[in-house]
């Protein structure tokens, strides 16, 4: 039998079913003698999900509105064996059999392919990073009287990379927080959880995207299997910058050699040489317009898979990991639309969080792009003061 959900229904215990209105509901009348009066037990067509829910919430569905076409993929190895009727099916009349170029597995793989993959772009502003939370001075409140690095709080990173100057360029390009950290794994495991295939990471060359990047690529766990490439066209608006000059970047090689998964053959579209500081809004709004279209030319339709596939694959979703500035003039160029008025601009960027995202999907025609909803919502969490318990428990 099939039903339709008229309501929404969130589960009250662990065996119930979640449903949304206009889900489609299977239900197999000799499996109810289990549920109690008013329930049955059902499997969601849309999640595939299976548990208990109201039948009041549901009405008869006709039989066509949950056909479903299906196929079957079998994925050969060399010594293929064919059977007597796939002989007889791939025989000519005259008995000369045909020279297959393709089997039949790899020809609907890739009719599948071409009707159910599109390329996506989701734009991400990086995780909360550490000056946000203790403030431009956060270096000196971790430096010893000799320098050194230690931590002062537990949202402190645990340790800095190492890089030729002194700890001081950090100053100017902040790490993130350790809850930085656990935002950006988060946000990797949720897009694992959706599914979302990424195939190409590209990130601004600021410390915090860069680590942003490398902790959602190990949520996603694809870590060493899909490089970063750090293009320094991402980075944000440089009148933004409080010391009113381009910061000093860590190197591609002293990235590496911090165990970030770079990809050290990638050359960006906008040397590092060429960001100016305090640029004009209007120059910021044509260098992303120009970085997006090299970023989607350099990330064809069709991507190779690895070695043991013959044929091309749509590479799925670009990520691009860059600030709260990236995300207007990136999607918006994008898009086709037209760019913000600049006065507009910095209010609407006060209000992007830590891994706020938009997402872009081509339509069918290729590069016509339209914005969607992401995959996964933004991560929501309260703020957690310093606390003091002396100050707090012992005061009068």
């Amino acid at each position: 039998q099939r039903l339709r959900a008229l309501f929404q229904y969130k589960p009250q215990n662990i065996d119930e079913l979640m449903i949304n209105a206009g889900d489609l509901i299977y239900v197999d009348p000799r499996q109810q003698s289990d549920a109690s009066e008013g329930w049955v037990i059902g499997t969601s067509h849309r999640t595939g999900c299976r548990g208990f829910l109201p039948e009041n919430y549901t009405e008869k569905a006709h039989e066509s509105d949950t056909w479903v076409k299906h196929r079957e993929y079998v994925f050969d190895t060399a010594s293929r064996s064919f059977t007597k009727t796939e002989k007889e099916r791939n025989a000519k009349p005259n008995g000369e059999a045909h020279n297959l170029s393709m089997s039949r597995s790899v020809t609907n793989v890739l009719s599948l392919q071409n009707a159910a993959l599109r390329r996506g772009v989701l734009v991400m502003r990086h995780g909360e990073r550490v000056d946000q939370v203790f403030g431009k001075s956060w270096l000196q409140q971790c430096l010893t009287a000799d320098g050194k690095y230690y931590r002062a709080d537990l949202n402190f990173p645990s340790s800095l990379p190492r890089q030729k100057d002194s700890m001081k360029q950090f100053e100017c390009d902040p790490p993130l927080s350790c809850c930085g950290i656990f935002q950006s794994r988060l946000i990797g495991e949720a897009l694992l959880d959706q599914e979302v295939t990424v195939s190409y990471v590209y990130s601004s060359p600021a410390l915090r995207c860069v680590q942003t990047a490398q902790h959602i690529l190990q949520g996603l766990k694809l870590n060493q299997k899909v490089r970063i490439r750090v293009e320094p066209g991402l980075f944000e608006w440089t009148k933004w910058e409080a010391s009113r000059a381009i910061p000093n970047f860590m190197t591609v090689a002293e990235l590496v050699e911090a165990s970030y998964d770079i990809d050290t053959s990638y050359r960006g579209n906008f040397p590092l040489s060429s960001l100016v500081p305090s640029e004009s809004y209007e120059d910021y709004v044509s260098r992303s317009s120009a970085v997006i279209k090299q970023i989607i030319r350099a990330c064809p339709c069709k991507a190779p898979l690895p070695w043991f596939f013959a044929f091309p694959a749509v590479p799925g979703v670009i990520l691009i990991v860059g600030h709260g500035s990236s995300l207007a003039p990136l999607t918006r160029a994008l898009t086709g639309l037209p760019s913000r008025d600049s006065r507009d601009f910095a209010q609407m960027v006060q209000k992007i969080p830590s891994l706020g995202m938009c997402f872009c999907e081509e339509q069918k025609e290729e590069n016509k792009w339209q914005m969607v909803n992401p995959p996964v919502k933004t991560l929501t969490h309260g703020a957690n003061a310093a606390f003091n318990w002396r100050n707090t428990i012992m005061e009068d």
